[in-house]
C-alpha cells in the first residue's frame, strides 16, 4: 500500500470511529444522566443550566433507597414475573415453530402471518378486553394475571425467530437420530434444541427484557404491593403533591443493573441469535 493509500485509509478509521463513538455517546447520554441524577442533592437536578458531573456527588440516596423502600421485594418480583414469562413463552414458542418448520399444511402462511398480527396492536389497546379475560379466569392479582398477558405479546417474536432458526437445521440430522431409534421428543430436546442454542438465548433475552420493563399490566392486574415489581414501585413514588424524583431515578438505576449483567454474560450469543439466517452460504 502506498503511503496516500495508508492516509486514506486511517482517515477512514478515524471517520468511522468518531461517528461510532459520537453514536455511543448519544445513546448513553440519558443513561449517563439519570445515574448522574442519583448522586445531586435534590435542588441541582433541576437546576438550569444542567449540570452533567454532580458538584457534590453522594450515596445518600442509594442508602435511602435501601432503608426506606421495598425495593429488594420489587426486584425480587420483576425476577419471578420475568421468568415466568420466558418459560411460559418458550412452552408455546418452541413447539409451534418447530411444526412449522419440519411440517407443511394447509393455512401454515396464513398461521405465521395471523401470529404476527398481535404485533401490531398496543397493548394498552386490548388492556380492557384483557382484564375481563383475567378477571373471568380467576387470575386477578397473582403474578399469571402479568405473565399470560406478557408471554401472548412475545409469542409472535419468538415464534417467527425459532421457526427461521429450525429451518437452517439440516433434516439429515433427524432423520439418522430417528433411525436410530430416538423417539420425536428426544430428536427435539437431544439434537435440535442443543443446536438452536443461539437462537433460544436471544428469545430469553428478548422475552426477559420485556416481562422486566412491563407497567401497564402491573398497574392493571395487580393490587397487592407485595406483588409491585420495579417499573411498578417507581410509579408508586410518584405522589400527589411532591414526587422524590431521585429516589425515582436511584431504583430505576438498581432495577437496570440486573439486566446489564444478563446482557454482559449473554451477549455472544445474543448478537449470534439475533443474526441467525441473515446470511446464506
Amino acid at each position: 500500500m502506498t503511503m496516500a493509500g495508508h492516509d486514506r485509509s486511517s482517515l477512514r478509521k478515524v471517520r468511522l470511529y468518531g461517528v461510532l463513538i459520537g453514536l455511543l455517546g448519544l445513546m448513553m447520554l440519558p443513561f449517563y444522566a439519570m445515574f448522574s441524577s442519583t448522586l445531586k442533592p435534590e435542588s441541582e437536578i433541576f437546576a438550569a443550566p444542567a449540570t452533567l458531573v454532580p458538584s457534590d456527588p453522594s450515596v445518600q440516596a442509594y442508602l435511602q433507597v435501601w432503608t426506606q423502600t421495598d425495593v429488594l421485594l420489587w426486584v425480587g418480583n420483576s425476577f419471578i414475573i420475568s421468568v415466568g414469562t420466558v418459560v411460559l413463552t418458550l412452552l408455546l414458542a418452541i413447539p409451534a415453530a418447530y411444526s412449522c418448520a419440519r411440517n407443511d399444511f394447509v393455512g401454515k402462511r396464513t398461521f405465521l402471518l395471523s401470529v404476527l398480527v398481535v404485533q401490531m396492536f398496543a397493548p394498552v389497546v386490548l388492556i380492557v378486553g384483557l382484564f375481563d379475560v383475567i378477571s373471568q379466569m380467576g387470575l386477578f392479582n397473582t403474578y399469571l394475571a402479568v405473565i399470560v398477558p406478557a408471554a401472548a405479546f412475545t409469542l409472535p417474536f419468538n415464534v417467527w425467530m425459532l421457526y427461521g432458526y429450525f429451518k437452517t437445521i439440516p433434516v439429515a440430522l433427524e432423520e439418522s437420530a430417528r433411525i436410530d431409534g430416538a423417539s420425536q421428543l428426544q430428536i427435539l430436546t437431544k439434537i435440535v434444541l442443543p443446536l438452536t442454542k443461539p437462537a433460544l438465548v436471544a428469545s430469553v433475552t428478548y422475552t426477559f427484557l420485556y416481562a422486566w420493563n412491563r407497567l401497564l399490566f402491573v398497574l392493571t392486574f395487580l393490587t397487592d404491593s407485595a406483588k409491585y415489581n420495579i417499573p411498578r414501585g417507581v410509579f408508586s413514588m410518584v405522589g400527589a403533591l411532591q414526587t422524590d424524583w431521585r429516589m425515582m431515578l436511584t431504583v430505576s438505576v438498581i432495577g437496570i443493573i440486573p439486566l446489564l449483567i444478563l446482557f454482559a454474560f449473554l451477549e455472544e450469543y445474543i448478537v449470534a441469535g439475533m443474526t441467525a439466517g441473515a446470511v446464506k452460504e
